[in-house]
């Protein structure tokens, strides 16, 4: 699982911690704790993509054509 993955899976479970709150401010504690969980998620993201091989066409010898 990538570290992006995993992020966001800790901000779906503080979010349902938020769910269960008691109190409004409990509530939105847990929501920033959540936002910087998918702020986090979200870098993460950028820098696997950034950091993916990039695919390069299959380089063929050149062959002279005149025989």
């Amino acid at each position: 699982m990538r570290d992006s993955e995993r992020y966001m899976a800790q901000a779906e479970a503080v979010m349902r911690m938020a769910a269960r709150a008691a109190s409004g401010p409990e509530r939105r504690v847990y929501a920033t704790i959540a936002e910087g969980w998918r702020r986090l998620a979200n870098e993460a993201r950028r820098n696997e993509q950034r950091d993916e091989p990039r695919i390069v066409p299959e380089m063929r010898p050149f062959r002279d054509r005149r025989h």
